[in-house]
């Protein structure tokens, strides 16, 4: 395995552990609720960012 496969692993590994200790005490109500609002985060960055390549592509025309 190479050196950047290795730390692509690593930083998921991360990604993972923090999630887990976010979530483990949640009960499932919390845990709909949690995803839901992380989602609708996730929703919106991406809203913001095809209006900004929206708005780059009408000004280089």
């Amino acid at each position: 395995m190479n050196p950047k496969n290795e730390d692509t692993i690593a930083m998921v590994r991360r990604i993972r552990d923090a999630q887990y200790e976010q979530i483990k005490d949640k009960s499932p109500e919390e845990l709909i609720r949690y995803f839901r609002e992380k989602s609708a985060m996730l929703m919106k960055q991406l809203e913001q960012k095809a209006e900004q390549r929206a708005g780059n592509a009408a000004k280089s025309h």
